[in-house]
């Protein structure tokens, strides 16, 4: 298998451990020293941080439904374009344009996750929830 696949079969079985639900799975992924930037906000460094961050995000969320339109690889380094969407626990669904950038390390873990989108979008999205 190449280097180039793993690093996209990686990410692809990430996104699929958010829309399971299966968050243990998903934080196993994670190198104890990630670092999580959903830019424009400020950058998450750690697992336990990141835990605490996703526990608050996703308390107002029943499930997740992210849908990878383009994935692209370069070594370790990964490139998605994506559409998150989440059901919201007061029965709204919000769903977001991403793009996103991961970066794997020598473990096959990802070391450190980038997001970018529109803070607008995501405010208009998510605003009451």
């Amino acid at each position: 298998m190449s280097e180039k696949a793993s690093a996209i079969e990686t990410v692809e079985r990430f996104v699929g451990q958010w829309n399971s639900g299966d968050m243990d799975a998903m934080f196993a992924m994670c190198s104890d020293d990630i670092v999580w930037h959903n830019i424009p906000m400020e950058p998450i460094a750690g697992k336990p941080a990141m835990r605490e961050a996703v526990a608050g995000f996703m308390a107002g969320a029943d499930a997740c439904d992210w849908k990878i339109h383009a994935i692209a690889a370069n070594g370790n380094i990964v490139l998605t374009e994506r559409t998150d969407a989440f059901a919201l626990k007061d029965g709204r669904r919000a769903t977001i344009r991403v793009m996103g950038t991961f970066e794997i390390d020598g473990d096959g873990r990802i070391a450190a996750w980038r997001d970018y989108f529109d803070m607008g979008e995501f405010e208009r999205e998510f605003g009451g929830a």
